[in-house]
């Protein structure tokens, strides 16, 4: 069994700097492909037969409903998010809104073909909102739109090898 630890770093200026370390080995190219992430708080099943102890479903793909501070760097061709597992906070007399858990900073390596979904078309929102019922975008959108938004609030699923498939914004008012 190989240990996993994950450590991103931002830099003044807005860059990340993330690193994996695998069995005491550092690699900046992404965790094993072998190895897919562990359970943490805020891990929901993505449907199917799920082991409600793990929250990892049957077919190895997992989700973590509440994903908060998304930051996207490019790593040698390929994209990586780092994140903080969140929680709703419902404790102002406003609407309930997603706010960090207290835990440590996550990286996951983006898949080739991974799927963005957001409230709105474009780089700069001008539109309605388009939602589902959890307050989560629906809009397919490319990559840097994705990454010019600035969206804080996501649902990020992964596959079995800890990559990232799909990540949704929510919609923040």
């Amino acid at each position: 069994m190989r240990k996993i630890s994950r450590m991103a770093v931002l830099i003044p200026g807005g860059l990340l700097a993330a690193a994996v370390l695998v069995s005491g080995c550092t690699s900046l190219a992404g965790q094993s492909a072998s190895t897919p992430p562990g359970p943490a708080v805020g891990v929901a099943s993505a449907g199917g037969a799920a082991n409600s102890e793990m929250g990892v479903v049957a077919s190895g793909i997992h989700a973590v409903d509440i994903a908060v501070d998304l930051e996207f760097a490019e790593n040698n061709g390929g994209w990586m998010v780092s994140y903080v597992e969140g929680k709703w906070d419902d404790s102002s007399m406003g609407a309930p809104h997603p706010v960090s858990a207290g835990g440590p900073t996550l990286v996951a390596a983006l898949a080739a073909d991974v799927e963005l979904l957001s409230p709105f078309e474009g780089a700069e929102p001008t539109a309605e909102p388009q939602l589902d019922s959890e307050g989560l975008g629906v809009v397919p959108i490319a990559l840097d739109d994705f990454v010019q938004q600035g969206n804080q609030s996501a649902k990020i699923w992964f596959d079995e090898s800890g990559q990232v498939i799909k990540i949704v914004a929510r919609y923040q008012p």
